[in-house]
């Protein structure tokens, strides 16, 4: 009866080996294969390397145009108020011209010469 306790552990022992333990323990997954030195530093890596750098330029020269365009607006609207001011003051230095022109002439006295440097 022990023989065939033996026996019976035996198989039992030699089906556990064979057919559960392969499927109980897998093997790893064979690892990719390491990249060959030449192409670890292949074109394309570099290529890549310097489109991401020129994006980035790319995208600080579009913000700089941006904040320009908002800077030149900005100054034309100054400019613009600035030729408003200026034309409304050389309106009334010339309409005080004109009033200091008749004064005189109703006082008799002779009138002013302007330079050609002075306000027009």
């Amino acid at each position: 009866m022990i023989i065939l306790y033996l026996a019976a552990l035996i198989t039992a022992l030699y089906w556990v080996v064979k057919i559960l333990l392969p499927e109980m323990v897998k093997p790893p997954l064979p690892k990719s294969p390491p990249k060959p030195k030449y192409l670890e530093n292949s074109r394309y890596d570099v290529l890549d390397k310097r489109v991401e750098k020129l994006e980035t330029l790319l995208a600080e020269k579009n913000k700089n145009i941006g904040r320009l365009q908002t800077e030149l607006q900005i100054f034309y609207v100054q400019v613009r108020d600035f030729d408003k001011i200026k034309s409304l003051l050389e309106d009334e230095v010339h309409r005080l011209r004109e009033q200091n022109r008749i004064f005189r002439s109703e006082l008799g006295l002779p009138a002013i010469q302007y330079n050609e440097h002075s306000i027009k």
